[in-house]
Order: C-alpha cells, then structure tokens, then sequence
C-alpha cells in the first residue's frame, strides 16, 4: 500500500497527524530561540600575559613567541595570530571548524602548562579565553552618577563588582558579567623614609609584613569527643585601620606598627582604561550569554529586570548604549514580513492559474503544513530563527506548491474522463499516477543541496542551516501532496460545484492570458524541436557568454552589505599619549559623531583591563580608542550608513591627535577572525625592517582607488627611557 492508499483508507489517522503537526509547529515557532545571524565563528582561543613593566619588544621576545612555538604544534590549528604590546601578550589560535572548542581550549591550557617554566617569572598568569559568537555581548550598560548624586565612579565600580554583578548573574540566561571603565579602588601603602630609618626597619621587612598578613588558611581539625571541629586561622582585611595595626616587628616600647613608618589610603588605581557611555564617564557592565543561549530572550530578561535595579540604586543612571536586539527585530521581523508576502503572491498566483477557489485552497494547504513541519525540524536540531534559516522558507515558498498542484491537476482529470465521477477512486488514482515522478523531481532538487552541507568551513556553517530549511520544507511538502491533498480533494470532488462564486468569475477572466501563454509556448517548443542542433548551440553559447561576462560586470562578495545601522570607529593615538590625552582625543570624536543627525547610542572604549574580553579584547592599550555607534534604522535615516562613514573617514583624516583610524559597518567581514575584507601580512626577523617594508606598501596601497581604512596594525614609535649599569 503506497502512501496515498494509506491515507483514504485512514483519515483520521491523517487528520491527527496534521492536528500534531500544527500544534507543534506553532509551539516551535514561539519557542525556537531567535537570533540575527546562526554560529559562524571557528573554534578560537586566546591566551592572554601580562608582563608588569615590560617593553612591547621585550614581551615579544621573551613571551609572545615562547607561546606562539609551543601552539604551532597542536593538532587541528589553522592560523596563529599574535599581538605584543606594552605590558601585554596577546596570541590567538584559530583551529579548523571540526576542532571542539572545548578540545581547542584543553589543548591549549596544556600547552601554557608545559612552557610555564620558560616564561618570565614576573608575569601574571596567562588567561586563557574562549572565543565564540557569545563573546559578542548582548547588551553594554553604562553606570554614572545622576545629576545633584555625590557617587563617584570609583563608588559605582566597587557597586558593580561586588553587588550589581551578582544580581544579574542569578538572571536566567546570563553566563557572565564584565566591568570595565577604570577607577579600581586600591590600597596604597605610602612609606616614609625617615621613620624607616628612625626606627631601624629595613624596606624589605615591611613588604614582609604586608605579604604575612591578609590571608585566611585552613589549620586543621579539632577532636573532641565525640566531634570533630573544622580550624581556620581568619585574617582577612575588612577596613584600612586593619592594615595599619599590621606588625612589624617587636622592639623595646612594644611592636611596631604599619602606621609607625608608612601611611595608608584607599585611592584609586593607575588609569589604564575607561569608558563613556553617550558621551559621558561611566563605569560600563557587558551582558553576556552562554555558548548556545538564546540572545532575544537573555536581553528581555535583563530589560525587564533593569527597573529593579534603578529602584534600589536611586543615585546611579542606568542606560544602555550598546544593544543587539533592535537588529535582530527589525531584520527577522522584515523577514517574517517578506515570507508573509510570498505566502499571499503564492496563492494569488495560484488562484490565478487554477481559476477554482476550491482547487486554489486545496493547493493552499500544502504551504502552512510544510512551513510548521519546517518549524519543528528547526526547534530539535541546534539552530536559531534568524535571517538564514528564514531565508531558506521564503526561497521554498513557490516551490513548496508544485506537487501539489500536479497531483491536484491530476486528480481533477481522472474525476473528468470518469464515465460514473467516483472522487475517492480519482484521488487515489491521480495522486498515485504522478507519485514517482513528483518523488524523483522532488529528491533531485533536494540531493543538489546535500554535498553543500558537508563543504566544510565557513560556507558549511552558513549553508546548512539554510539547505536544512529548504530540504525539509520541499520533502513535508511532498509528503503532503501524497497524502493530505488526495484525501482533501476526494472529498471536495464529491461534493457539486455548479455555479462559480464572485472570486472564481474574476479570476476567470485570466484564462485567456493562460491559454495564449500555453499558445506561445507551444509555438517555442515546435520551432526548439524542429531545429534542435541551433538550439542546443544557442543554449550553450548562451551559458558560456553569461558564465564569462556576467560576473566580471556585477562582481562578487561573500556576504551582500547590509546597512545594519551599526558603526564601529577605531581610533589609535600616538605611543606616548597618556590616558587624559587619549580622552581629549575620543571627545573629539564622540562631537564628529554626534554632529550626523539619528544617532542613538554610543559605546566608547579606551584600553583594556586583565580579566576582560568583551573589553577591548584584553590586549588594546591606553592609546587604543573603539567606538560602536548605533543610529536609527534606514528608513528614519536620509544618509546610508556608507555615506556617513566616508563623512567620518574625511574628518578623522584632518584631526590632531589621531595616529590612525578605522570606520566599518558591524557585519562587514563574515567572519570575526577576519580582519578586513584584504589583508596583507608583512614578516621577518628585522622588525625595523619589516616596519620600513610597511610604510611602502601602505604608500602603494593608498594610491589604489576604492579601498579605505588602510593602515597597519604596529609601530615602531613607542619612546621608552634605558637605564644603562
């Protein structure tokens, strides 16, 4: 028994089947987590070292290249990318896609762990981090003081570190909190030399002193009876007075304290980094999802929670300047409006060529049960709704039809050349008859899709969710066009329609234009038959000639651009620049941008902090400005995003205090790890040579036409002071 018998002689089972797969398919249609775009990042990991102290090229000698050779020689590697800056290491490893990333990052772990030995022994510990498309935050908040508030920065920074950042974490769908903006608060021990030497006490015994104190250790366990007792010594600092009660050692008036010869304050760190949000100093707090989380539904949950927050912090300004949902929104919502239209275009075209209201909603069927099938396919495998998957829907909706209307066509025409109408043996018949063919067509459309989803790399990333959509919605539409359409039409076949409703005589008036096209085809194909040889030649010239010309003219890219509204402004200021500097030079930028009307938002980031990623990367300097500017949407916007940021490019040219500069449209390279669309990789032992080498291929690149934000990635212009023994 094939499957259209199957289905006449069982319609209710059909039935219940339809019901379950409607039922579900909403419920994976509202549940399936959204996003903008499915994971395309490779498995990367980066070790970042921090070097107190040290030169960028004495960090390159001494650590960037000891972990460099030592990750050249794990299995599955493609590239290593490396960055040596003052004070900070910075290496990358990117492996193949088909490297775990949990593998990725255990290998490299116990590579650290092999050359520990040979790395400097000032360093801190090297941290090593996973990089994957949740390293991308979901949302930047920015903390400042409200206006009339006597907080301070410094005050929020202890808030958010100690407190803010433990509530949202218990927020579910949030993985992690960073903190970044500057002005840690640290205990500065100031010593006086001459009570030092008044009473005899050396530099080194009173680092001995402070190194004693402060630590809280196990010491055993107490039996008594029949119980036992956990001891710990506890000696933990709580406040400053603390510190200065620390002895030093015993003299003859008693022990000599802290307080005796040094004085102790609560200040603020060294300025290495900070942040503005909207223009104004604030202490910044980046949301971050799990490997796999869902994205809208991680930032609703932290929207909503966001009131409370404001509520027990009535002195801190809450505002957020860095936000993915509003692009996933507006692009899976237009999307989802575009596959809406297809739908309607379909069945209009439908009704159009069948001229039958009853036949036209037949056909209609096939669409919502092969798009919901769709749908739940997508809610078990590991893909989101977003703009890939969407799009592999609207490319199946005019074909998701095609069966069904041959096996529906079929069916009319078997009830038609039947001497006594019999509707059910016309269904079963008719479906039954063009069954192989529709199932051959069908499966060689879907097979054409298979080896794409197993290309590997990138396009394997991309390609198979989208060919996942398509397959899947094409075969339910076949299993469909077998099984739910012979039964529908058996049983409206059975039922007389004499007399054509007002819809059916208007879409009548179309038959004419159907059978002058069915003239001229037929025309085509006497004349394609009757000179076949011209024909097959035409056809081929025809194909080489679009094949070669074709391309050349139009172009090609990889991903088409899309004017997401998201600027990204990079900005490096000279070598030597300290962080005020630094930030006369962002205000400076922060006014260019503010002056283009429809800006929103503005994240604006300075330097790095050990222990942040989503921060600057964990590797930028003080000298090292990124800027991520949202605006209003296109169409609130006369200027595309691509005119505004050649206006920007020109303004960045001429201002003071600005080394060199990069202005991109977030989703300009496909991939993360790419870090323009060309990059040119200048290597050799000599970096003085190599830097020379540079500046004449910069030189040469310039003068070409069409490419912009040419720069290199170092400079040799770091001034130091030596000190010669």
């Amino acid at each position: 028994m094939n499957l259209t018998g199957f289905s006449m002689k069982n319609p209710y089972t059909i039935l219940a089947l339809i019901l379950v797969v409607v039922s579900l398919g909403a419920f994976a249609f509202f549940r399936t987590p959204t996003d903008l775009f499915p994971n395309t990042a490779p498995p990367q990991v980066v070790v970042i070292t921090v070097e107190p102290g040290a030169a960028a090229r004495d960090v390159a000698d001494k650590v960037t290249r000891v972990i460099e050779k030592e990750l050249n020689t794990l299995g599955g590697l493609k590239k290593v990318i490396s960055t040596s800056r003052d004070e900070v290491s910075s290496v990358s490893a990117e492996f193949h896609y088909d490297k775990p990333i949990g593998e990725a990052v255990q290998d490299v772990q116990n590579a650290i762990s092999r050359i520990r030995p040979d790395l400097p022994g000032d360093i801190l510990e090297p941290r090593i981090y996973r990089i994957t498309d949740a390293t991308r935050p979901l949302l930047t908040v920015a903390l400042s003081p409200r206006p009339g508030s006597r907080k301070t920065l410094s005050e929020i920074r202890l808030l958010a570190d100690n407190r803010i950042m433990d509530r949202i974490l218990a927020l579910p769908g949030i993985a992690d909190v960073d903190v970044f903006g500057g002005h840690r608060p640290e205990v500065k021990v100031r010593i006086l030399r001459d009570r030092l030497a008044a009473n005899h006490v050396s530099l080194p015994e009173v680092l001995a002193a402070l190194a004693e104190q402060n630590i809280t250790a196990p010491a055993g366990v107490i039996y008594s009876g029949k119980k036992e007792y956990l001891v710990k010594t506890v000696g933990e600092i709580k406040n400053l007075q603390q510190i200065r009660d620390f002895p030093i050692k015993k003299d003859g008036r008693g022990y000599l304290r802290i307080s005796d010869v040094a004085k102790v304050s609560l200040e603020e760190h060294e300025q290495r980094s900070l942040y503005h949000g909207n223009r104004v100093p604030a202490i910044a707090m980046n949301i971050l999802r799990p490997d796999n989380g869902p994205t809208v539904a991680a930032i609703r949950t932290f929207k909503n929670f966001l009131p409370k927050l404001e509520a027990e912090y009535p002195d801190i300004r809450f505002r957020i300047t860095d936000d993915q949902q509003p692009l996933i929104d507006i692009n899976v919502h237009g999307m989802r409006t575009s596959l809406i239209q297809g739908i309607i275009l379909t069945v209009l075209v439908i009704f159009v060529f069948l001229a039958d209201t009853r036949a036209a909603m037949v056909v209609s069927v096939s669409i919502p049960l092969a798009f919901l099938t769709s749908l739940l396919v997508l809610w078990f495998s590991p893909y989101t709704l977003n703009m890939v998957t969407l799009s592999g829907l609207i490319i199946s909706v005019g074909m998701v039809v095609d069966a069904s209307v041959v096996v529906l066509e079929n069916i009319y025409r078997h009830y038609q050349e039947m001497k006594t109408p019999d509707a059910a043996k016309a269904a079963r018949e008719g479906a039954s008859e063009v069954a192989l063919a529709i199932t051959a067509g069908m499966f060689t459309t879907v097979i054409v899709l298979v080896p794409v989803m197993f290309a590997g790399g990138y396009t394997q990333q991309v390609m198979r969710p989208l060919n996942m959509m398509i397959s899947s919605t094409l075969v339910a539409s076949l299993l469909v066009a077998l099984a739910v359409i012979p039964l529908v039409a058996s049983r409206l076949l059975a039922r007389p329609h004499e007399h054509r409703n007002p819809v059916e005589r208007i879409f009548g008036y179309t038959d004419k234009g159907v059978s002058l096209l069915a003239r001229m085809y037929l025309s085509i194909l006497r004349i394609a038959l009757r000179w076949r040889v011209i024909t097959i030649l035409l056809a081929a010239a025809f194909f080489v000639l679009t094949m070669k010309i074709v391309p050349p003219l139009i172009g090609g890219e990889l991903m088409p651009p899309m004017d997401t509204g998201i600027a990204i402004v990079e900005v490096d200021t000279p070598a030597n620049d300290n962080i005020r500097q630094v930030e006369t030079v962002l205000n400076r930028v922060e006014d260019m941008i503010y002056r283009e009307q429809g800006i929103r938002m503005v994240s604006s980031v300075v330097g790095s902090e050990p222990g942040q990623i989503s921060f600057g990367g964990g590797g930028a300097t003080a000298q090292s400005i990124r800027i991520i500017v949202h605006m209003i949407d296109r169409k609130h916007r006369r200027a595309t995003i691509w005119e505004i940021e050649d206006r920007w490019r020109e303004a960045l040219r001429k201002m003071p205090g600005v080394k060199t500069f990069r202005v991109s449209e977030y989703g300009a390279t496909p991939l993360s790890t790419t870090k323009a669309p060309l990059d040119i990789i200048i290597s050799g032992p000599d970096s003085r040579v190599v830097s020379r080498l540079a500046d004449r291929t910069l030189r040469a690149l310039r003068g070409i036409p069409g490419l912009v934000d040419v720069r290199r990635s170092w400079y040799v212009d770091k001034k130091e002071e030596q000190v010669r023994i």
